[in-house]
This record gives C-alpha cells, structure tokens and sequence, in this order.
C-alpha cells in the first residue's frame, strides 16, 4: 500500500526533510525560525501518514460496481422466478448466521410463521407443506449489520442511534434517522438520503437498499422477523414503514 498511497510517500518525504531541517537548525546553527518550519513538517508528516492509513483498501468506484453487481443478479434471479411476495427480513437467530432475508416463493395470502433457524441454504424450507419454501438470502442490510459496534436494543432511541452513526457516520449516505415505533409498526424517517433507490422487481421484492438496512437493523434489534410495508420519498426525507411479525 505505501508504494500507492500518495498520502504516506509525501508524508515520509516531509518526515525525512523536517528533520534534516530542524535538527541541525536547533543543534548547530541556533536559528528559532528554521527551526520551527522544520517542526512543522514534521507535525505535517504524521498527519499525512495518519489519512494515509485512513483511506479505503477500496475505491468507492470499486465498492460502487460490486454493489451494482449483486443488486443485479439477485433481480435477475427474482424476475426470472417471477417472485411477487414481500421479503421477511429475519434476525441472525432465526437465520443461523446473520440477517438475511427471506423471500417465499409462493403467496398465497398469508405470511409464512418462521419459527425457527432455517438450514444455510438459497432454497430454504420452513414447514412441512410442499408449497413451503423460499429463496433465503443475503443483503446490503446483512453486510451492513456488521458493521455496527454492537447489537442495538428493542428501543426507538436505540434503533435511532445505530441507524444515524452507521448512515451519517461510517456509510455517509444521509444526514441522520428518525424512529417512531406504535405498537407493531416502525417507522423511520432518513434525513436527505444520498443513495439511489431503484424500482426493478427486485425492490418490489426486497425493498430499496436503505429500506434493507433498515430492515436487517431493526429485525436483529427486536429478535423478530420484519417487513417493509411501505416506502416514500417526502420534503428531502425517506420514509420506511415497518411492520413487526410476531
């Protein structure tokens, strides 16, 4: 990485001229002000080190393509199924591993009761009807959920604050949350959201990509399996509707 990183090479440049500056300015010649520029760079090659070792392994163009990968393939393999049920985003105990969300492949009406973990496979079986079966897969919300430095509790506030710090701080894709919960119902409101939201079927299935964070979050903070019931874009805001199962 150094040999590529423009920050740590201009960072050792100004260490080794800093101090072949400030060194001999102090200890042999006695002059205060060469001195001090040789400082200087000193205190400017540590800080260019520091945002050397702070930028991504990855481009964002990098991270920007592998997304649109993913995102494409899951819609293709939807469409191609022609899968019109609603995803239940289930918690990490219900999925063994990780959130994950689970797509029936067939609607007949009712939600399926998903009671307990599901085996680790794409098509997963949830009861003893040979009709009952999904696709169980990951999402942006799954890899998302990682990323938090702990498991939010069943709370409004706390929801809140894992959403806001992963959004506005370690994403940087909106300006912060909002959470209103009543009753079984959860919604949340995302402040200037910088991230396209799609309208393939696969985000009729799943959801747009902020929903599916949303989802994945709150579905592992309540321990229960969640559903986006609706979607909109309102005065610079997103909002999502959740509803909890069970």
């Amino acid at each position: 990485m150094i040999n590529r990183n423009p920050y740590i090479w201009a960072g050792l440049g100004l260490l080794i001229v800093g101090g072949l500056i400030s060194l001999p300015a102090y200890f042999l010649f006695h002059i205060v002000w060469l001195t001090a520029l040789g400082i200087c760079m000193l205190i400017m090659s540590f800080i260019l080190v520091a945002l050397g070792k702070a930028v991504p392994k990855l481009p964002p163009e990098v991270c920007s393509l592998l997304l649109e990968t993913g995102i494409k393939n899951i819609a293709t393999l939807i469409e191609e199924l022609g899968i019109q049920s609603k995803a239940i985003y289930l918690p990490s105990s219900l999925a063994r591993n990780r959130p994950q969300a689970f797509i029936p492949l067939h609607s007949n009406g009712s939600r399926p009761e998903i009671t307990k973990a599901l085996p680790q496979r794409l098509i997963a079986r949830y009861g003893t009807s040979p009709e009952d079966i999904g696709l169980l897969i990951s999402t942006i919300g799954s890899t998302a959920t990682g990323m938090l430095d702990s498991k939010p509790g069943a709370t409004p506030a706390e929801l809140e604050s894992a959403l806001t710090s992963l959004f506005a701080g370690r994403l940087g894709v909106a300006d912060g949350t909002r959470v209103v919960c009543h009753n079984n119902h959860i919604r949340v409101e995302i402040n200037k959201p910088r991230l396209e939201n799609g309208t393939s079927w696969s985000h009729r299935c799943l959801g747009s990509p902020l929903s599916t964070v949303v989802a994945s979050i709150a579905a592992e903070a309540w321990n229960k399996p969640i559903t986006i019931s609706q979607e909109e874009q309102i005065d610079g805001k997103y909002c999502v509707e959740l509803e909890v199962i069970g």
